[in-house]
């Protein structure tokens, strides 16, 4: 039987991203193992519990896998999986990676699509169709709350500056406390938007399976187009993003209960991690109300179909 090993998004949004994607090959090829970078490899067992994960800078064994797909585009990861010996190796035809692989794919051309539909059509590749996510196997932790996603690793042109402003109404129209998400390195930022929500936590040391049960308890969750928003939509919780250089049609979250709000700028979405301009024009002509008005339009949704 077939060894397979994946080697997966190294960013928590692109990893979520690709779910649907893993789901497919883990349920097809029983003898599946997952290949993750540390900073994401806590959320795989998450949906994924009875998979092996190797979590890099572990490398596979020599001989241990028949086959090897690349959902990531480095010319590292073909290499690695080139030195480890693994007969059949599949993944984009990107960074000169061509003769380290038996079986490419040629990228689509420009962000046209969702992001997506890019570890699906390499899930194909493999011979194999993306299938519906399990169901997560963390349990609810806390109580109802307000998640809020302020930050994003990807640079200040997708940090958008009202977050404080929907959180404290929204808190204060539903009754319960905002949780500000983030990592430790944005522990500042997050505390000095929590300072102008009256109740608000921040919440800068959970490992991801812990940010998932806390998450469970979500009642609403907003934030920039990061990892933490996809995250969310991913586990049900009804999920607003805010868009400023990228672009909802390449990375909107997904889920049965999402809104994004983008600019209505020429220059949006731009894809730079910062502006020359501060605040970037994108972000700034995003207004609270705006945001607000998604917020609760998506909370009356959830209860038409809760």
């Amino acid at each position: 039987m077939n060894r397979l090993l994946v080697r997966v998004p190294n960013w928590l949004g692109d990893l979520v991203m690709s779910l649907e994607s893993l789901s497919g090959l883990a349920s097809r090829h029983p003898r599946t193992t997952f290949w993750a970078h540390r900073r994401v490899a806590g959320l795989l067992p998450v949906f994924f519990p009875g998979v092996p994960l190797i979590a890099a800078p572990d490398r596979p064994g020599r001989g241990e896998y028949d086959s090897l797909l690349l959902l990531t585009d480095s010319f590292r990861s073909a290499l690695e999986g080139f030195t480890a010996g693994i007969p059949v190796r599949m993944g984009h035809s990107t960074q000169m990676r061509r003769p380290l692989l038996t079986r490419t794919l040629r990228p689509l051309k420009g962000r046209g699509h969702h992001h997506s539909l890019d570890y699906a059509r390499l899930c194909r590749l493999a011979d194999e169709e993306p299938s519906s996510v399990p169901a997560p196997s963390a349990e609810p932790s806390g109580s109802p709350h307000i998640a809020v996603f302020a930050g994003a690793a990807f640079g200040p042109a997708k940090r958008w500056g009202g977050f404080a402003e929907v959180s404290s109404v929204l808190s204060n129209e539903l009754g319960i406390p905002a949780v500000f998400y983030g990592r430790p390195s944005e522990a500042g930022l997050l505390s000095s938007l929590a300072a102008d929500v009256p109740g608000s936590v921040v919440k800068t040391d959970l490992d991801l399976p812990a940010l998932c049960s806390e998450l469970l308890s979500a009642v609403e969750a907003l934030g920039n187009d990061s990892g933490g928003i996809h995250l969310a939509a991913a586990l049900g919780v009804p999920s607003v993003a805010v868009f400023g250089s990228t672009s909802p049609e390449w990375t909107a979250p997904r889920g049965r209960l999402t809104a994004s709000v983008a600019p209505e700028m020429e220059c949006s979405p731009c894809f730079r991690r910062a502006c020359s301009s501060v605040p970037a024009p994108c972000l700034a002509s995003v207004k609270p109300e705006t945001v607000l008005e998604a917020c609760r339009a998506l909370l009356g949704r959830a209860s038409e179909v809760s």
